[in-house]
């Protein structure tokens, strides 16, 4: 699972224990749970619409099914992922830049529109999120009477850690995987290669490391999606590519596949550190970098850049260091200096008041209760109409260009737009 189905596959746990839950997948799942679990589709989403008392979505949920605002239902929209700032990464280079930018624009607006209650990571997301609601009139004089500080319309609710304690069950790493050595030491990269992260300063920090030392490793846990319809990323081509060139890849650095959700504790435990680096840009500042937590819940000392919510934690419980963006010879001197036995033990011990913090059962309180007394905004009819920031042919073409079409994409919307009544 990618970081959007472990969340929520958590919710539903959780939430199952106090409340009746149907998850909703884009795919079969064949995992056994306590709730009932089903594949999305119009039909299957408006028959449990009927019985539903709310519903939680995120992405392009709305998008996919706008008849969700029709129905009666609560909407919970889950904000955690800010993708319109991911997006700037992703499209940056294409001419269509803007009309896609205005397309994960809109599809905010309309999900800011039409939620009756609003769920995201972090104190200084929910500050992003408020301005955007104010501005369109969805924290207004109605909420305000109801709540002087809102908290009954929007809460933190941020990813969480499993209660239970890692148990490693299989040797996957050292001494195992080819070109990874028994006594190597192991700097792992615990989630995908996303455009808007920074792998390339890693890969010129292991040059640097491999020219005096042969027993420190990187390893990329997995550059290929679970979702088959998500292409490898630009940034992942390019990694590769500048291992490559150095002459790295298979003997100090190694890219995998994808790890399964259910094996993933493995990989972290024989690690030795959890490596995160990302651009000083717009979306680093709202972002709740989700695998960290599990370099977190198996107490793996941490490497990552600053200017987001989760250095600010590493500083503060002193489970790892903070690193100069964009300086590979930082990186190779501090990744150095913690990769002896007594210094990297002393990073382990900040790492229970965190976990206590950011368990699912914790994490998860405010959006229990909504779930347990959800009620439809009072103040959504005070809405401001946003006129003349799309139309609804480019949102849609855009969409399915960049979710499904590809390549194609050109060609249809010259087609489109000159017949627009198509």
């Amino acid at each position: 699972m990618a970081g959007p189905g472990i969340r929520y596959w958590n919710f539903a746990i959780e939430l199952s224990k106090d409340t009746e839950v149907t998850l909703l997948c884009p795919n079969e799942c064949k995992l056994e749970a306590d709730f009932k679990i089903g594949k999305i589709s119009t039909n299957v989403l408006e028959e449990e619409l009927i019985a539903a008392d709310s519903i939680i979505l995120q992405g392009v949920t709305l998008w996919q099914y706008p008849f969700i605002k029709k129905s009666k239902v609560p909407i919970i929209v889950d904000l955690y992922d800010p993708f319109m700032f991911e997006n700037f990464e992703i499209d940056k280079d294409s001419p269509n830049v803007n009309e896609l930018h205005l397309s994960s624009l809109t599809i905010i607006l309309d999900q800011l529109a039409a939620g009756d209650y609003f769920i995201c990571a972090s104190e200084k997301q929910k500050d992003l999120w408020m301005g955007m609601l104010t501005a369109i009139n969805r924290i207004n004089a109605k909420e305000y009477r109801i709540n002087s500080g809102v908290e009954h319309f929007i809460s933190v609710v941020p990813f969480g850690i499993p209660l239970e304690k890692p148990v490693y069950n299989q040797n996957v790493l050292k001494g195992v995987f080819p070109g990874i050595n028994e006594n190597d030491k192991v700097v792992i990269w615990g989630g995908g290669i996303w455009d808007w992260l920074d792998p390339l300063t890693a890969i010129k920090a292991m040059h640097i490391l491999s020219s005096r030392r042969n027993d420190i490793k990187l390893f990329f846990m997995g550059i290929k999606h679970p979702n088959s319809q998500i292409p490898l990323s630009k940034k992942t081509l390019d990694s590769i590519s500048l291992s490559d060139s150095l002459n790295l890849t298979n003997k100090f650095v190694f890219f995998n596949d994808w790890v399964k959700y259910d094996s993933r504790q493995n990989y972290l435990l024989e690690a030795d550190i959890g490596l995160n680096l990302h651009a000083n840009h717009i979306e680093t500042r709202y972002s709740f970098r989700t695998r960290i937590l599990d370099y977190m819940w198996c107490e793996l000392p941490v490497v990552t850049n600053g200017g987001d919510v989760m250095s600010e934690l590493v500083e503060k419980h002193k489970i790892g260091e903070v690193v100069l963006f964009n300086d590979e010879n930082n990186l190779a001197l501090v990744l150095e200096s913690l990769l002896v036995p007594d210094v990297l033990s002393k990073y382990r011990t900040g790492f229970k008041e965190i976990k206590d913090i950011y368990s699912w059962q914790n994490c998860i309180v405010p959006l229990k209760e909504f779930c347990l007394n959800p009620t439809k905004s009072k103040g959504s009819s005070e809405t401001l109409k946003v006129k003349g920031l799309y139309n609804v042919y480019n949102v849609r073409l855009q969409k399915l260009y960049k979710y499904i079409l590809k390549g194609e994409f050109n060609i249809i919307l010259k087609k489109i737009f000159r017949n627009k009544t198509t």
